[in-house]
C-alpha cells in the first residue's frame, strides 16, 4: 500500500503521525541515514517557494558537512573520485536539488545523506533528493510525552528519524520527547513555543541538545521568545504551539491526555501571518569554490 493510503486507513492519531513523519525509503537495508532536512513547497505564480528556503539550505549544509567528515578518515577523503572537499560535494548537489524542485510543483521533499554500505568501504556517502506528495495540513496536534533517552546525534535531523517514527507509531500521537530529568526537549518532528498564562509572554525550550528548528527560527526574527525550563505538566497549562516546515504552527490541544490552554485567535492568526511572509523562491544556492 502506498504510504498516503496507509496514512489515510489509519486510526486520527497515527495518521497525523504518519504524515507529519513519511517512512524512510529502506535502500536495500544496509544503508543509514546521517542526515536529513525536509520543507514543504508551496506552487505559486512563476514557480515554486519555500519558507525560510536558505535556512533549510544551511542547516543541512552544516548537518551533511559534519555527518561526511564522521564517515571518511582525513587520508581518504582526499583521493579518486572523492577529491573534492564535502563542502563542494554538498554544495553540487543543493545547486542540482534545487534546479529539480523549481521545476516540479508542491510537495514535501527531504534532503538526504545516506552512509555508504558497510560493504563499500571507501566509497563517499550518498547525496539524495527525495521527492515526496503534500500530505494534508493540520491546524491542531495532540503530544504524548516520553523520555527520549540516550539518542545518538540528538542535535542532528536524520539518524533519529526511523526510531522517532517507531515511537510515534506506539504513542499514536506526537511524542513529547523529554530529557532524564522530564524537562522538555522538543516534539519528534517539530518545536515547541509556550506562552505564560500570567505574563503573556513566549518560550522556547532552554535546552540545547536538539534540533534547530528553522521554523522557530524565522519566528524568533520576528518576536521575542525567552529560553525556559519546563515539564509535560507545566506546558499543559499553558498556550503551546507546535512549529514545523511543513504545517507551520499548529495548536496543541492536549498534552497526555490533559486539555491545553485555548489559543488566542488574535495572536495566533498574526503570528501564522508573519511566518507567511517568509516564503522564499527556490533558486539554486551560491557554489561553494
Amino acid at each position: 500500500m502506498h504510504q498516503a493510503d496507509a496514512a489515510r486507513a489509519a486510526r486520527p492519531a497515527e495518521r497525523e503521525a504518519a504524515e507529519a513523519m513519511p517512512e524512510a525509503v529502506a535502500r536495500g537495508g544496509t544503508r543509514r541515514l546521517l542526515a536529513a532536512d525536509s520543507f514543504r513547497v508551496r506552487a505559486r505564480a512563476g514557480g515554486v517557494a519555500v519558507r525560510g528556503f536558505s535556512l533549510h539550505l544551511e542547516r543541512f549544509s552544516r548537518a551533511a558537512g559534519e555527518a561526511w567528515r564522521e564517515c571518511f578518515e582525513p587520508q581518504e577523503a582526499g583521493t579518486g573520485a572523492n577529491a573534492a572537499s564535502p563542502e563542494q560535494h554538498i554544495s553540487a548537489f543543493l545547486s542540482e536539488a534545487a534546479d529539480r524542485l523549481a521545476s516540479g510543483g508542491e510537495g514535501f521533499p527531504r534532503l538526504e545523506l545516506w552512509a555508504p554500505s558497510p560493504e563499500s568501504r571507501g566509497e563517499a556517502p550518498e547525496l539524495e533528493l527525495a521527492l515526496r506528495p503534500l500530505p494534508s495540513i493540520g491546524d491542531s496536534i495532540a503530544l504524548r510525552s516520553a523520555p527520549r533517552g540516550a539518542r545518538p546525534l540528538a542535535h542532528r535531523k536524520g539518524p533519529n528519524i526511523e526510531a522517532y517514527r517507531a515511537l510515534n507509531r506506539e504513542l499514536g500521537a506526537e511524542p513529547l520527547l523529554l530529557d532524564a530529568g522530564g524537562r522538555v526537549l522538543e516534539g519528534a518532528t517539530t518545536s515547541l513555543i509556550w506562552w505564560d498564562p500570567v505574563s503573556h509572554l513566549g518560550a522556547v525550550s532552554a535546552l540545547s541538545r536538539r534540533v534547530p528548528s528553522v521554523t522557530e527560527a524565522l519566528l524568533r526574527e520576528a518576536a521575542r521568545f525567552a529560553p525556559r525550563i519546563a515539564t509535560a505538566e507545566q506546558l499543559a497549562e499553558c498556550e503551546v504551539w507546535a512549529v514545523n516546515a511543513l504545517h507551520g504552527i499548529r495548536w496543541v490541544s492536549r498534552i497526555d491526555d490533559v486539555r491545553c490552554a485555548p489559543p488566542d485567535v488574535q495572536r495566533l492568526t498574526r503570528f501564522r501571518e508573519m511566518l507567511d511572509r517568509r516564503w522564499e523562491a527556490v533558486t539554486a544556492p551560491r557554489a561553494v569554490c
